[in-house]
């Protein structure tokens, strides 16, 4: 059950809930209980894991210019 960020369009408040896949339309705010609520795109959730970090130069063994597409 993945866990989304919510923003209320009536109070403002922000808060997190688990939600099962395809129920984001049954969560209500935490704070006034509206269900005018919009699901957030969290900063966390983008660009995946650690696998997708670029290596820096000094850990690249595949080149000595730091312009391969492992560096970049």
């Amino acid at each position: 059950m993945p866990l989304y960020e919510f923003s209320c369009k009536k109070c403002g408040q922000r808060f997190e809930s688990l939600v099962t896949v395809g129920k984001e339309k049954d969560v209500v705010c935490a704070k006034c209980g509206s269900a005018d609520v919009e699901k957030m795109v969290s900063c966390f959730g983008i660009g995946g894991g650690s696998s997708r970090l670029k290596a820096s130069s000094s850990s690249c063994t595949t080149c000595s210019t730091g312009s391969c597409s492992t560096c970049h």
